[in-house]
């Protein structure tokens, strides 16, 4: 069917910078074909197939190069997991920030970091490594001359593997977006991800990129005899919330192209670039690579907004691409799998959504921030299957010690066969209403009890009738099994001691209904493997050789196994210029080599590997630390290597007065739950601490001890709002709101 002549020449207006020609009529389909078989709807020298961490950027240096630019984007709206979170993003090679800082760092060491011997990096690509290393810098001063502006606070150090971590970085090489510029209608919240979104597309858009919304790649189209890459046919998907009857609009327009027809043809005169984002999202996709990874693993971090849905990968691969770096996609499972940060919903990654999101309606409730001291986690037979302690340390080996006990903690002979099964299935936190009071958990208003992911009974056998196995509906928790468990934990409890797993946060025994069974299922995050690319980032098939005119960024691309959106964002850098350079053959001819401008002092006594010392344990800090905590904390085990001096103490304050305590506690918290315990004399509060928190270290653990100060000389919660930690400081003061209300002081 083809578009009317109205449709056509809107289609028409739209793009004429770039090139529209021909009808909107329907296609054969197939991606091996010959280019005069194609009717082509659109044209552009690069078309880049994402709008997200790596999309952006790729198609910003692609036009910035000269290229004309078309981006294919399934959603709504541009911004993908990138625009969703925290806004990290770890880059190093002596930035200008680093530089700020006094931060000694080259592309040399960068590329020693993220090639050794440690949990994140074993297996990384050197040949990858080595040209985002070589970019790193430079991509990032690039970035920020577009737009996007970095906090300023000192570049931080993750868990480096040295000293007991998961984290390659030998130094401080992450840095935070500041936010603040921009309004963040997907999520609702303040998180600092949009930051470093909309400044790139915004810049994209104005310096003449277009923009096809609501499309998603279907095929990548190929000339026969390994030819190049043509271009590709994408459907159209318009998001409609449930209860609206007109598809979302984009926050930005400038430059959208208006075409709803079913499938369109779009040529790429150069190149085609794959940033969709990985593929974590697909079942059958992910399953190749760890089998327990079922369909109960439903709550992907960026969605109900993006998803990973492995479209790029599997194109390319039936054009004849090659995956790399497969031993990324679940090494000691990496980033890709953690404990979630809320529980009892769908989505219970990150700090979520709220009710100011476009798509709250898909994401539906906010969940609970866990409390490991009031609750047991048990697998769908009512069993635990592992320390809940080990959960609060999310994306840290001893995680990962819990995750593996309860992906496997299910054997089954559902048939009575004799053909006994073993499986994964939904992860339940069982609590009871105290630990509900005891947190300021709202379970009426927060979990999601009608699309069952939480559950509630008078008591603990009724809980387990009416609880139901999400997609493994006709495994039954068994009642006796469920209270026993619960019994036997209660016990552990009196006597202070875990006989079957070691928990130590043996405070609450769960004894008083109502109970509740919240869905506590892990979440999948990153992808750590992907299309095999070269330096170029171009694609290569099967026998190792480059696909013409075929390139691939961000987590759609093989080689790295590092969290962050510094190689995302970089790789996504890469591509765009190396697309934007291709030749007649369709292969790239950019310079991938360290520019002199951008080189730091490279090679040095950092990278040496010929004495024992390189490698082995130094005794320090497992934890995020500023530069200067880290420095300290060096100087610190040089003078005695058996100290762990240099790590945060906190300070011992005076203890008030007798007085009468109250804690308040919000679960809106970038990290999580912040709990709040004043003490008050006379209708006044003497005291304020802060009892638990998970907020970005160098950002909300910063603004705690500030807020604390302001409330106590306001006399009040309604304190002032700490630039750049709005999310902590909206989570300290309803906390300390509710210590209050409970205090009757407000």
């Amino acid at each position: 069917m083809k578009l009317s002549l109205k449709k056509s020449l809107i289609c028409l207006a739209a793009f004429a910078t770039i090139g529209l020609f021909g009808s909107c009529s329907k296609q054969k389909s197939g991606p091996i074909v010959n280019a005069k078989d194609v009717k082509w709807d659109f044209e552009a020298d690069v078309v880049v197939i994402g709008a997200g961490g790596s999309g952006l950027p790729a198609g910003l240096k692609a036009v910035t190069d000269g290229a004309s630019v078309l981006v294919v984007e399934a959603n709504y709206d541009c911004g993908g997991h990138a625009s969703v979170s925290e806004g990290q993003l770890h880059s190093g090679g002596s930035t200008s920030s680093q530089q700020a800082a006094g931060i000694e760092d080259s592309s040399d060491l960068y590329f020693y970091d993220h090639t050794r011997s440690d949990l994140d990096s074993r297996f990384n690509d050197p040949v990858y490594v080595r040209s985002v290393a070589n970019s790193m810098r430079e991509c990032y001063e690039f970035i920020l001359s577009e737009g996007i502006i970095v906090q300023d606070i000192e570049p931080m150090i993750r868990g480096y593997y040295r000293d007991g971590g998961y984290d390659a970085d030998g130094v401080a090489r992450m840095t935070y977006v500041d936010a603040s510029k921009w309004e963040n209608d997907i999520t609702g919240t303040k998180n600092n991800g949009i930051g470093v979104t909309r400044p790139l597309e915004e810049s994209l858009r104005k310096k003449g990129g277009k923009f096809l919304m609501n499309y998603h790649m279907d095929t990548i189209y190929r000339e026969p005899n390994g030819g190049k890459v043509l271009g590709i046919q994408a459907s159209y998907t318009p998001h409609i919330m449930p209860g609206q009857s007109e598809p979302l609009k984009s926050f930005m327009s400038e430059g959208n192209i208006d075409c709803k027809k079913k499938n369109v043809n779009v040529k790429a005169k150069k190149a085609v670039i794959i940033c969709t984002g990985g593929s974590i999202g697909n079942l059958n996709f992910r399953t190749m690579f760890d089998p327990r990874l079922g369909p109960e693993f439903d709550g992907l971090a960026g969605m109900p907004f993006s998803d990973q849905d492995a479209s790029g990968e599997l194109a390319a691969m039936k054009i004849g691409a090659a995956l790399g770096s497969l031993a990324g996609y679940m090494v000691d499972m990496g980033a890709a799998i953690g404990p979630v940060s809320r529980m009892g919903c769908q989505y219970g990654y990150g700090n979520g959504f709220n009710e100011k999101s476009k798509v709250w309606a898909l994401f539906r409730k906010t969940g609970i921030a866990p409390d490991y001291s009031s609750l047991v986690l048990v697998n769908m037979l009512g069993q635990r299957c592992g320390n809940e302690d080990l959960c609060k340390l999310r994306r840290f080996p001893q995680s990962y010690e819990f995750l593996n006990t309860y992906l496997n903690s299910v054997f089954i002979d559902r048939d009575g066969d004799g053909n006994a099964e073993v499986m994964t299935g939904p992860l339940w936190a069982i609590f009871d209403q105290a630990a509900a009071d005891r947190n300021d958990w709202d379970m009426e208003k927060a979990v999601d009890y009608e699309n069952g992911y939480a559950f509630k009974a008078d008591t603990l056998e009724e809980l387990a009738k009416k609880l139901v196995n999400k997609y493994y509906e006709d495994v039954k928790m068994d009642p006796a099994v469920l209270a026993d468990t619960i019994k036997r934990y209660n016990s552990f409890v009196e006597k202070g001691k875990d006989d079957d797993w070691g928990k130590t946060s043996l405070d609450n025994k769960i004894e008083k209904g109502p109970f509740y069974a919240c869905w506590a299922t892990p979440n999948l995050h990153d992808t750590l493997a992907a299309l095999r690319v070269n330096g170029q980032m171009q694609v290569v098939d099967l026998d190792g050789k480059v696909i013409p005119s075929l390139f691939a960024a961000g987590e759609s691309s093989g080689g790295m196994h590092v969290h962050g959106l510094g190689r995302v964002i970089t790789s996504g850098f890469i591509a765009g210029r190396s697309a934007a350079s291709v030749d007649a053959k369709g292969i790239a001819t950019a310079d991938t080599s360290l520019k002199p401008e951008f080189a730091g002092d490279e090679t040095n006594y950092r990278t040496k590997t010929d004495k024992a010392e390189y490698y082995s344990q130094r005794g320090g800090s497992s934890g995020t630390l500023t530069y200067s905590e880290k420095v300290e904390e060096l100087k610190n085990l040089s003078k005695s290597p058996k100290t762990s001096a240099g790590k945060p103490v906190a300070k011992k304050s005076a203890s008030p007065s007798a007085g009468n305590t109250y804690i308040g506690t919000s679960d809106k918290g970038m990290g999580g739950a912040i709990q709040v315990q004043i003490t008050t004399m006379t209708g006044k509060m003497i005291d304020i601490k802060v009892l638990k928190q998970n907020e970005t270290h160098g950002i909300g653990d910063v603004a705690l001890p500030k807020l604390v100060a302001d409330a106590m000389k306001k006399q009040s919660a309604d304190v002032d709002i700490i630039s750049g930690a709005t999310i902590t400081s909206n989570a300290f003061k309803e906390a300390l709101k509710k210590a209050r209300s409970k205090g009757g002081l407000n």
